[in-house]
C-alpha cells in the first residue's frame, strides 16, 4: 500500500442491501460495528456512509406510484439512509460523532475530535457510494465499499455463473464495466459512475469487499491479504 496513505482515514460505504435488507440484520450491524471499534481503538480512523437498502427502495417505489417526481423520490431515499445511519451510530456507541452529518464540511471536525462521523445520503441523484468517495476525497483518505458480493466481477455473479472476481481493476477499466449502468433513484449496482469518476480524478485507493466477513474487512484495513477487489 502506498506509504502516503498509511494512516489516512477509511471512508466506508455500508451497503444498504447487506445490512438493511428485507429486515434489519442486527447481527451484521453489530459485527461490523465491533470490528470498527477494535480498529478505531488501534488508531485507524473512519468515515461511515450508510446506504438505504430495501426500506429506501420501498419508499422510492411507493412515492413513484403516488406520482412523486424523481427529486422527491431521491429525497425520501436520503431520509431513509439517515435513519439507517442513526441506527448504526447506536452500535458504535461513544465512538460515533453524536449526530448524523449532513455536510462533508463537518467531517474533519468529527475526525479531529477523535470520533467516527456517520452520514447517509446528501443530495438527490447522488448515491451513497458517490458520497463515500467524496468523503474520502475531502480528507485525502481511502474508500472501502462493503456490499453483498465478494468484489468487482467481470459480469454479474448473481446471474452469470462464469463471472470472474477481479483482484484488481484500474479506474478506466472499471468505468468501461459500468458505462451502461443507468442513474435511477434506488439503483442497485456495486459502484456507480459518479463514484468511480471521483476515485479516478483524485487517484483514491478503493476496495470492494463482502461486508459479511468482519475478519476480511479488518485484514484489508490493516494492509494484509484480503479477498476482494482493489481499485486504482
Amino acid at each position: 500500500m502506498n506509504s502516503m496513505h498509511a494512516r489516512s482515514p477509511f471512508s466506508v460505504s455500508v451497503g444498504g442491501s447487506l445490512f438493511f435488507g428485507d429486515s434489519l440484520d442486527l447481527s451484521r450491524i453489530r459485527a461490523l460495528a465491533d470490528s470498527i471499534i477494535r480498529l478505531h481503538r488501534a488508531g485507524h480512523s473512519f468515515i461511515l456512509v450508510c446506504g438505504g437498502g430495501k426500506p429506501a427502495r420501498n419508499y422510492v417505489a411507493a412515492s413513484k406510484r403516488l406520482g412523486a417526481s424523481a427529486f422527491v423520490q431521491d429525497e425520501l431515499g436520503i431520509a431513509l439512509t439517515r435513519v439507517n445511519a442513526r441506527l448504526f451510530m447506536a452500535a458504535l456507541g461513544s465512538r460515533a460523532y453524536p449526530r448524523v452529518l449532513e455536510s462533508l464540511s463537518e467531517v474533519p471536525l468529527a475526525l479531529n475530535a477523535g470520533k467516527i462521523p456517520v452520514l447517509g445520503g446528501l443530495l438527490p441523484s447522488l448515491t451513497t457510494d458517490a458520497v463515500c468517495a467524496l468523503a474520502a476525497e475531502s480528507v485525502g483518505g481511502r474508500m472501502i465499499n462493503l456490499t453483498n458480493v465478494d468484489g468487482v466481477f467481470d459480469a454479474d455473479p448473481r446471474t452469470n455463473k462464469s463471472a470472474r472476481l477481479l483482484s484488481s481493476v484500474s479506474y478506466d477499466d472499471l468505468l468501461k464495466l459500468l458505462k451502461n449502468s443507468g442513474m435511477v433513484p434506488g439503483q442497485q449496482v456495486v459502484l456507480d459512475l459518479p463514484c468511480v469518476l471521483v476515485l479516478r480524478r483524485s487517484k483514491i485507493p478503493a476496495f470492494v469487499l463482502n461486508g459479511s466477513d468482519g475478519k476480511n474487512f479488518e485484514a484489508c484495513v490493516k494492509g494484509k491479504k484480503f479477498k476482494g477487489t482493489r481499485i486504482g
